[in-house]
């Protein structure tokens, strides 16, 4: 019988040595998931917790240590089972705004009380048709966290890596590579998404609460968890002032670790459509009303023209109103406004009273630096509301330590008491919160257009921004700020106009940052598209010809529309796209590379059936957008 064709929530009989005796005869914890495809197995070898994770009867995360070093002490070492396991099932669905509009929260969970040279704590298990996690509870009176022994041993099947270099804010390159070519015993971040032969792995962190941010070390074929913002560790402490009701790394009565997460997934479809992460995070409070939160296209002026010149900021809300956008962000700068006398948060309102008056949201970039503790956060947000703003960037966040994690917390709460959408900038990748808190529509931790400038000299490289799909946007929502069109600046890399919009189709980000001046969009041979282009989807599909690191191509769907946006790598190629996916003959807009130039389009107006294949021909750094309706 297969564990979960029945659950069993078992009472614990604990003897007076701590340890029942079925316990005691425990070898092992076998969960599966709810269609019985994937399998987890923790086990206890040579005194070790380890871990197996078997998907159609393919062994895709070998035998690998489990553990937490708390206090000095590896809680995976001198191991045993205290009590039987307690399972549970999960199953519920809510709206999210991403890849599609549902989320299916459906999962196996098995509770497994432990021991360690007298230390009780909890190993959590959840299983899901999609995956695995697996999280620790910390003992009562825990003082330290010291390491992390949790690992992840690849087979050899495994033959590719996308995994991200090393940086205080997730900017740093994403890479497609062999596995031999992953850094050994140098600190990679991820998310880490893993070719495995037989099955695409993706493996990360959710819902991270007051744990440094976590990373990863290669060696033998082997990923371990790793801290590099807190190397030496940290005391476990809370910040006194933080707001009450923020999330304290709290599931149920016990003090837990973040989730270590591991995506199973047959085909990148599948893979992309993930809510693993999402699902691994608690549910808004009780009584929550999100209604509020609305996605939608946002103008913004500082890679094009650096600060908001106060006098051109009608200008700017009329291009977003044109446009048919929903949002403008006024960024860095703003606060040295004057004008007739007038402070520049008086200043700040007048534009955000003009906005409203042409239909168009602001945000309000800020400092972190101006709202280090809850006191001063609290008091600028609510400055901030009072104006009349919908939302809140802030940028440059110190390392993510412990205390700084808190920290995220406390203003993911305090925003959504206040009803200020909220975007982190210079920030710590997503574990998933987003599920928790919907007003953190975006953030960025992600190595995006900013640094493709030429007043700043900076060039991106062509594997960039087809390996990125693979790397932060698996851990969620990234605000890329995509779509350069102006000439001078696709001069150094000659990405095309048709690659620069499919980063907007492809790239995920419920509020939308587009990069580029205004007049490039209004101007553009695409006006029409910048018009209707949604940032949320319905239905998600990664197209057969996607090749990690070197092409990129996806189909979307939004009510009755789809978009198609392909990105192409470092070498000219012609693919051939099936349409597979409609369903009946429709209306399309094709836009393709132009060969005479990369700052021009060709576009083509036809009728196209689900039974046609489009031949595309990119360039290096070119790309194809499909309008379909």
């Amino acid at each position: 019988m297969k564990i979960f064709k029945h659950l069993l929530f078992l009472t614990l009989l604990v003897t007076g040595s701590g340890i029942t005796s079925a316990a005691a005869r425990m070898n092992g914890v076998k969960l599966s998931s709810p269609d019985s495809h994937i399998i987890v197995n923790a086990t206890i070898v040579s005194n070790r917790l380890t871990y197996t994770v078997v998907a159609d009867g393919s062994t895709v995360i070998a035998n690998s240590p489990l553990g937490i070093t708390v206090d000095s002490l590896d809680l995976g070492m001198n191991v045993m089972f205290a009590s039987s396991p307690t399972y549970k099932k999960i199953d519920e669905k809510y709206q999210i705004f991403g890849n599609h509009s549902t989320a299916h929260n459906l999962a196996n969970e098995a509770v497994v009380a432990l021991t360690s040279k007298g230390h009780k704590y909890h190993l959590i298990l959840r299983a899901y048709n999609d995956g695995v996690a697996v999280r620790y509870s910390l003992p009562d009176g825990a003082k330290r966290i010291d390491g992390e022994s949790t690992s992840w041993r690849l087979p050899l099947t495994a033959k590719t890596v996308a995994w991200m270099d090393l940086n205080q804010c997730y900017e740093g390159f994403s890479h497609v590579t062999s596995f031999e070519s992953v850094p050994n015993d140098k600190i990679v971040m991820g998310p880490l998404t893993i070719n495995e032969g037989t099955h695409l792995l993706s493996i990360s962190e959710a819902d991270c609460e007051d744990f440094s941010d976590m990373a990863f070390v290669c060696h033998d074929r082997t990923f371990k968890a790793c801290f590099p913002f807190a190397k030496n560790g940290w005391e476990i402490k809370r910040l006194a002032d933080e707001n009450p009701s923020s999330l304290k790394g709290m599931y149920g009565n016990l003090h837990v670790t973040p989730w270590r997460t591991v995506i199973i997934a047959k085909n990148l479809t599948d893979l992309v459509n993930s809510d693993l992460i999402m699902n691994l995070c608690p549910a808004p409070s009780a009584g929550s009303d999100y209604s509020w939160v609305k996605p939608g296209r946002c103008l913004w002026h500082w890679w094009s023209i650096g600060a908001p010149i106060y006098e051109n900021q009608k200008a700017w809300y009329d291009a977003a109103a044109k446009l048919k956008w929903e949002y403008y962000l006024i960024d860095e700068g703003w606060s040295n406004w004057k004008s007739e006398g007038k402070d520049p948060w008086t200043l700040l309102k007048k534009v955000i009273d003009y906005g409203k008056s042409v239909g168009v949201k602001s945000m309000v970039w800020v400092n972190s630096s101006e709202m280090r503790n809850a006191s001063a956060r609290r008091a600028y947000l609510e400055k901030v509301k009072a104006l009349g703003a919908a939302g809140i960037k802030i940028d440059f966040i110190p390392d993510a330590t412990s205390q700084i994690l808190q920290w995220y917390m406390g203003a993911m709460q305090d925003c959504a008491e206040l009803k200020l959408l909220l975007n982190f900038h210079g920030s710590v990748k997503p574990t998933g919160l987003s599920r928790t808190y919907p007003n953190n529509i975006t953030r960025e931790a992600v190595r995006g257009d900013e640094y493709h400038m030429s007043r700043y000299g900076r060039v991106m490289p062509y594997d960039q921004d087809v390996s990125l799909p693979f790397t932060r946007l698996m851990a969620g929502a990234a605000d890329v700020t995509p779509v350069m069109l102006d000439p001078q600046q696709l001069q150094s890399a000659k990405y095309s106009w048709p690659h620069e919009f499919a980063q907007a189709i492809v790239y995920l980000s419920p509020i939308t940052h587009f990069c580029d001046q205004y007049k490039f969009y209004i101007e553009s041979p695409m006006f029409d598209l910048f018009q209707t282009i949604p940032t949320t989807w319905d239905e998600t599909r990664v197209l057969s010809c996607t090749e990690m690191g070197k092409v990129v191509a996806y189909a979307r769907r939004k009510g009755d529309m789809w978009w198609i946006g392909v990105m192409n790598g470092a070498e000219a190629r012609t693919i051939n796209l099936s349409l597979d996916f409609l369903k009946t003959k429709k209306t399309a807009t094709l836009v393709y590379d132009n060969n005479s130039s990369n700052t021009a389009i060709d576009r083509r107006e036809k009728t196209v059936s689900p039974d046609d294949k489009l031949e595309i021909k990119m360039l290096p750094g070119g790309g194809f957008v499909g309008r379909i309706k």
